[in-house]
């Protein structure tokens, strides 16, 4: 047989199981580093979890104190955010800072608005529970036209043995008729302190708006209320 056909005999009469090389199994540390890698991986993806969960606590913990604090506050900014409103809307007769008193009597002086009706302003008073005072109206009615600008004075006295603050508010009644009512100078919002056995008077400066005259809504309105309420302030 020529050399080259023996070569190929030899080759091909080996048996195919000697001539396909196995495949090695890992070697045993490679295993090793392997599952080390995995434990690895689910502790860092627990420690994540984990730590989203109290980022997440600490989160609605602050929200929930957030709203706490807000509340608290709100209690104790409801005064200036009352008079706060009342300046923006003119509620409860309060001045509107669109335009002052001197302007609007002037406007409707121009164009000769000429007031006919007169209107009973009726004062009122009272005190909040708590409060160690005796506040009354210090006359009970005064009688103004639209345009006219009035006086009135309410006194307050402190009953009790102790130094007491107090702070009040108001309101005008009926509540249609309230736009028309504009104080110029009053105590309301401001903290007054009397000392024991201790009386002052309280002016209020208010004029009734010239538009009154010839808003229809306003027929049949002839007597407005005018009432503070005083309320002690907690030291």
């Amino acid at each position: 047989m020529p050399p080259l056909p023996r070569l190929l005999h030899r080759h091909l009469s080996v048996p195919l199981a000697r001539r396909l090389t196995p495949c090695h199994p890992c070697p045993p540390a490679a295993d090793v580093f392997l599952r080390r890698g995995l434990a690895s991986s689910s502790a860092a993806a627990a420690a994540a979890a984990a730590a989203g969960r109290e980022k997440s606590s600490r989160k609605t913990l602050g929200y929930l104190v957030g709203v706490a604090v807000a509340m608290v506050g709100a209690s104790y900014a409801a005064v200036p955010l009352y008079r706060r409103f009342c300046q923006a809307t003119g509620y409860g007769g309060t001045v509107q800072r669109r335009e002052s008193v001197e302007e609007k009597i002037s406007r409707h002086a121009r164009v000769g608005t000429t007031p006919s009706r007169e209107i009973v302003i009726q004062f009122n008073a009272d005190v909040a529970d708590g409060m160690p005072w005796k506040f009354i109206p210090t006359q009970r009615e005064v009688k103004v036209k639209p345009g006219e600008s009035a006086l009135a004075f309410y006194t307050a006295e402190n009953s009790s043995s102790a130094p007491i603050t107090g702070v009040s508010t108001y309101n005008v009644a009926p509540m249609k008729a309230a736009i028309y009512f504009n104080k110029i100078q009053c105590f309301c919002f401001e903290e007054q302190t009397l000392l024991p056995g201790e009386q002052i008077d309280m002016p209020v400066f208010f004029y009734i708006d010239p538009e009154f005259e010839t808003d229809p809504k306003m027929d049949g309105v002839n007597n407005i209320v005018l009432s503070y309420t005083f309320f002690k302030v907690k030291e």
